[in-house]
């Protein structure tokens, strides 16, 4: 074997100084070129695994605020949905009021109009009696100078009363 080395030219020594020298620069990669690529790539892999929980976390958060934006979204549609209902309540509140009032109104104004017909009833009243009375004296004063004919009289006191009650 050492002649076949020979005749292919491999020289032991050479090879001894040249594994040498690869462990020497193997050693020295390691101590000092490595250790830089390892801390590299161990950052970059931090990184990425900072970047990939924060990417997480902010998904969380967005359904975190998403549920709450729901959660006042239907707070906010039953504060709403009340306020109609409040509304509708005391706008059928003041209907009722006003119509109670227009009512009232009317009766008020019925009453008086009743009060003033019976006013104008009694006027009327008043004024027939006052020309009963006038019929009555001027009756009398006819009977006066007409004969003293009793006949005549009972006949003119039975006109004067049959008037007066058709007039009432």
């Amino acid at each position: 074997m050492g002649n076949l080395l020979d005749a292919l030219g491999v020289d032991f020594k050479m090879v001894i100084i040249q594994a040498a020298g690869f462990l020497l620069l193997l050693v020295l990669m390691k101590k000092f070129l490595f250790g830089k690529i390892k801390d590299v790539i161990k950052a970059r892999a931090d990184e990425i695994k900072a970047r990939y929980k924060r990417s997480e976390d902010d998904r969380a958060e967005a359904e975190r605020l998403k549920e709450a934006y729901l959660q006042k979204s239907v707070k906010a549609d039953e504060a709403a949905e009340a306020k109609i209902e409040e509304a509708v309540v005391k706008a059928k509140d003041i209907s009722d009021a006003m119509i109670k009032e227009a009512h009232q109104a009317v009766a008020d104004e019925k009453a008086r109009a009743q009060t003033g017909m019976e006013m104008e009833r009694k006027k009327a009243l008043a004024e027939v009696r006052n020309q009963v009375v006038d019929l009555t004296i001027l009756s009398t004063t006819r009977l006066i100078k007409q004969s003293t004919n009793r006949k005549t009289a009972e006949k003119l006191v039975d006109d004067v009363i049959r008037g007066v009650g058709k007039l009432s």
